[in-house]
């Protein structure tokens, strides 16, 4: 009778905790639809800020961009195929919602895969990359696919640079543009005040011109210098 009574109440312990185990099982495999905390203008830009959140997992969905910052001095000018370049995660990834998505310090990898050298006419260089993985501070690696988040996926100095170089460094103060614009003004016949009135003007588009024909520049950037880099496949972390 006591072996009969042992096994009804060890039936009905089972019978209770089996609901219980199963709750707590889909508890774990709940997935909540959370929205990556970007800053307002990076918000407006990025194609998505969907965060898959569970308890065992965080998943970052594709076109997720990430604001991060250089982790070394850079300068395409002595940049290789096959160097490293490093990007951190200044401060703690979270979701509106609360969620860390990636803690501070975390590492993008990438190498780089072609280098194109400054042309004429102001067309700076550019530095291609191939993101290779994610490193969390533990040193746990997520390999992943990633673009640099601007209007070109290179990293480059925009035409207006190149061209502000260009005037600059041509006209340096003016020396260079107003002697070039006495000149011309002197050749046309002008009196040397004349010259000088008219060679300022004439003399600055001279230098703009030649401005214009020198190379463009090469990418540099410092330490902590800040840059966008959007994801191409998901990225799952586990918790």
């Amino acid at each position: 009778m006591k072996k009969i009574i042992a096994i009804a109440l060890c039936a009905l312990f089972i019978n209770m905790a089996v609901p219980v185990l199963a709750i707590e099982a889909e508890n774990a495999q709940a997935v909540n639809v959370e929205h990556l905390k970007l800053p307002k203008k990076l918000e407006k830009q990025t194609p998505t800020d969907v965060i898959n959140a569970s308890v065992e997992k965080t998943e970052i969905v594709s076109y997720n961009t990430l604001p991060v910052t250089f982790g070394q001095e850079f300068n395409s000018k002595y940049a290789k195929v096959g160097d490293r370049v490093e990007f951190i995660l200044a401060e703690s990834l979270y979701t509106k919602e609360g969620t860390e998505v990636l803690p501070a310090s975390t590492k993008l990898i990438a190498e780089i895969s072609n280098v194109e050298k400054p042309k004429a006419f102001n067309r700076s260089g550019k530095v291609y990359l191939n993101f290779k993985y994610i490193e969390l501070p533990d040193g746990t690696q997520k390999e992943i696919k990633a673009k640099v988040f601007a209007k070109k996926d290179f990293l480059s100095r925009g035409k207006l640079n190149a061209i502000g170089k260009g005037i600059g460094s041509t006209l340096g103060g003016m020396a260079v543009g107003t002697a070039a614009g006495c000149g011309i003004g002197i050749a046309a016949g002008a009196v040397i005040v004349g010259g000088f009135a008219i060679g300022m003007p004439v003399g600055f588009a001279v230098g703009a011109a030649t401005g214009l024909l020198t190379p463009g520049l090469y990418y540099k950037a410092k330490a902590g210098d800040k840059i966008n880099i959007q994801l191409l496949d998901d990225v799952i972390i586990e918790k």
